[in-house]
This record gives C-alpha cells, structure tokens and sequence, in this order.
C-alpha cells in the first residue's frame, strides 16, 4: 500500500505534448526556439521569437492497449479530449529602444503545458499454478500487526482467505500448485500540467539565453482489480476466488528550474544546450481497498453461517503525505536550416533515473530507506533522442518527426520504451498562424499482477498505441 519505484517512474518519465507546430517534427525544439511548448525544454527558445503572441493548443488522443499473460491476450480502447497548451509570450524589442544596447530583444512568457498523460485501460488474464496472489495477504504477516485495518494480512484473514495454523503462523487457503486464473483489469486518468514563468532574450542575435521557473502538478486517478479463480474444477478446496480492488488518487505540486541557451554558429547552424534540476514534489495519496472472497464451505467450520461470500474493507480510507523527487535532465541541441526553407533539428535528451527518490517522515525512515535502493537497483541513466523537420513552401509548412525514449529497466532488454512518429502541417497568414499535426506513440512495458518479497510471480507485457490530434492557433501581435 505504500509507493514503490513505478510510481516514482510515472512521475518522472515526462513528455512534452506542446503544440501542433512543434508535435509536428517530434518537439526536436532545443535548438530551434520561438515556441511556446519549447520553452519546457529549452526555455532559451524564448529569445528567438520576433513577436508576441497568443497560443491555444486542443488535442484528441485515442488509446489502444494490448496486455499480453500467460499466452493470452487482452484488448481495451479509451478516447480523451485535452488541451496540450495555453500560454502569451511578450517580446520587448530592445535595440529598437536603446541603440547603444547589444540586446536585441527580451522576452517573458507565462501560461501551461502538458507534460503528462495517464490515461490508458488494459486487462491482462492467465492460467498460472507457479504463485498465488492470496499469499500477498499471507507473506510476513507473522511480523505484523494484524489488528491494524490497512494492513493485507488483517484483511485477509477477515475474509478468511489467510488462516492461522497450530503452529501460529499465517497461511493461504490457496493449496500451492493449484491452477488458477488471474485476471488484472486497470484502468488509470489523470495528467501532469506544468505551469511556466520563462523569461530570456537575445544577445546580438547571436546567444540567446532563457529560464523556466516550472510549478508541475499531478493529477493522477488508478483503479486496479486483481481477481484469482480456482481452475482446478475441485469445489470442496476450501477456495473458488478472490477479488482485490484498490482505487489510488494522488495529487501533487512541484517546483523546478530549467536554464538554457541556444547559440547561432551562422545562418544555417543553431546549438542548443540546457538543464533541468529535478522536481521537487508534495505529494498526497487517497488509498482505498476492498477484498472479496468466495471459500466454499470453510467459514461453516468456523460456525460462521453468513454464507460463503465476504467482504471487507478498512473502516477508513488510507491518506499519507510525502515528497518525491524526480531525476534532473541535460538536453543538447543542434539545427541546420536550408536557407529560409525549412530545417531538420535533433535533440539529446540524458535522464538518470538512479536519482529519483521518496521523503517520508522520520517514523518511516527504515522503508524509504528500501524504497530509495530499490530505485537505485531497478532503474539506471537513460538518454532520449528526438528527431525532426521543416519544409516551407510560401505559407504552408510541411513536417516530420521520430522521438525515441530510452528505456530505464536495468533488465529490460529493450532499447527504448516508448517510440513516437509525427507528421504536420501548417499555414501561415499575416497574423494567425494554423496548425495541425498526427502523433502516433507506442509504449511498451512489463508488469507483475502482485509483488510479493521471494515469490517470482508470472510477467505482463503492455503494449500501448495512442493516436493523438493536436490542433493550434497562434495570433502575433
């Protein structure tokens, strides 16, 4: 019931969305600038803008998920309307107002970008007598208190799913070798925004330079439903099925710091170099879990005549405040444009994951201890790449882009978990600007249905496809 190193990843494996004109060639952004989305990677972007403006950034995202088990596979769909960016930029033409300045502009910026999106549903189910995720209720609970009402060994021993043999030690009705089939079913909403306050300009129209002061917050909604049926067609084993539901809401407010800067080698070469510390975030959990059991017969042995069906649940729900800390990031750019017609730009993305940790209070120090080494052994330094380009004929825009995400399992044997194709289009009038772009992403990961301590439960893979529209104007003034 507490956090673990997913949810650590979850928080701090952020991609930007942006707006249609920079979703088009992948956000390959660093380098490149005078975009609103940009200035959550390179906030130096700031100093490339020749005019204020106005952005408003809609999408729809439509998710299709395959979860794979034991040789069987699942299906689920999820359809999402967001809006990826809203935000003004405010340029002040410098030289113009002082001539002996080598300012050629400054600019300041503020609005939102979304960062995050957790929406997906899958299911995963499959036969499996190796494990059983009953002893999740079971393990350890010799060294628990199982009057506390949150803990798993409480809940199942009321629900008669954990007894206590002649020795005193806690055991699972569930005969071990048994076949069952296990099904998880999760469906999880929610975002991260990120509020930004940038503000940068333009040195001789040479080095431009920018800061990002971020607030990202969290929004995140989960509900899992791990449900173990008794295959064995036997219906006097003590045991036909549980089901264990827990419903997680976690919110949280960050603050971070993003420095950049963008130098113009020449007309046709662009660099780009940044920094990003980590987010520092106060999280709050809502947790909430119920267990049903079905054990046959058993509770008439124990002269309970309710019936064979239980439920329970804690008297309340489990509220727990803490801080999390994401890894911090370099990002380096380059970009070479073909006179005024287009460009294709790259950016390098380096995140080390080994420096996420949690911040409890010091009655819990003994597992944030654990939870911090977990981190560090399960996840390693990754690096991300995102790939992009412009064509421009008259007033229309023509673009293309590639991200790769890096995977951070040190035992994945997967290159990158996450790979997503973009193609865009815009048109440009006097003062409005119009923009559309498609962005296919495919999300790959691996998954237990129960984590318990000495028992290797089977692996889920999680194949996810979202399609996402994104729509944008933008008007100069």
């Amino acid at each position: 019931m507490a956090q673990n190193e997913l949810d650590a990843l979850r928080y701090s494996q952020t991609q930007l969305y942006g707006n249609a004109r920079s979703a088009g060639y992948g956000n390959a952004n660093g380098a490149i600038g005078a975009d609103f989305g940009g200035l959550s990677y390179n906030p130096a972007g700031i100093g490339t803008y020749r005019k204020s403006e106005f952005v408003f950034s809609p999408s729809l995202k439509i998710n299709a998920t395959k979860g794979e088990f034991q040789n069987n596979t699942s299906t689920s769909t999820n359809t999402k309307f967001n809006v990826n960016t809203l935000g003004l930029v405010f340029i002040s033409k410098t030289a113009e107002n002082n001539s002996y300045s080598s300012w050629e502009s400054t600019g300041f910026a503020i609005g939102y970008n979304r960062i995050n999106d957790f929406n997906v549903n899958y299911t995963y189910s499959g036969t499996n007598n190796s494990s059983s995720g009953s002893s999740y209720f079971s393990n350890g609970a010799n060294n628990t208190n199982t009057a506390d009402g949150y803990s798993p060994q409480f809940l199942g021993y009321q629900s008669y799913l954990v007894n206590k043999n002649s020795a005193g030690q806690y055991l699972s009705v569930v005969t071990p070798g048994m076949p069952l089939t296990q099904t998880k079913e999760y469906t999880q909403s929610g975002n991260m925004n990120e509020i930004v306050l940038s503000f940068g300009g333009n040195y001789n129209n040479v080095l431009m330079l920018g800061a990002t002061i971020g607030i990202p917050s969290i929004n995140y909604n989960a509900t899992r439903i791990f449900t173990e049926r008794d295959a064995s067609g036997n219906t006097n084993n003590d045991f036909e099925n549980f089901t264990f539901k827990e419903k997680l809401n976690t919110s949280g407010t960050g603050i971070n710091l993003k420095l950049g800067s963008i130098v113009k080698v020449n007309d046709q070469i662009r660099l780009g170099l940044a920094y990003h510390t980590g987010s520092s975030f106060a999280m709050n959990d809502l947790y909430a879990v119920t267990l049903q059991t079905h054990t046959e017969n058993l509770k008439i042995r124990y002269n309970d005549l309710t019936g064979p069906i239980t439920t329970t649940q804690p008297d309340k729900d489990n509220n727990f405040n803490y801080t999390l800390i994401t890894p911090n990031k370099f990002i380096a750019s380059a970009a070479y444009f073909i006179n005024k017609n287009g460009f294709v730009s790259i950016d390098i993305e380096n995140v080390n994951y080994t420096n996420m940790r949690f911040k409890y209070s010091s009655e819990f120090a003994s597992y944030q201890t654990a939870v911090n080494n977990k981190i560090a052994m399960a996840y390693k330094n990754s690096q991300n790449y995102r790939l992009g380009a412009e064509w421009r004929i008259e007033n229309k825009m023509f673009r293309a882009g590639l991200n790769l995400v890096g995977n951070p399992n040190k035992t994945s044997e997967r290159a990158f978990s996450s790979i997503k194709y973009a193609l865009g289009f815009g048109i440009r009038f006097d003062q409005i600007y119009l923009d559309a772009a498609y962005v296919l992403t495919k999300n790959y990961s691996q998954e237990q249905p129960y984590t318990i301590d000495g028992i290797n439960a089977p692996i889920a893979s999680i194949n996810n496809s979202m399609s996402s529209l994104i729509f944008s104007i933008c008007t100069k003034f």
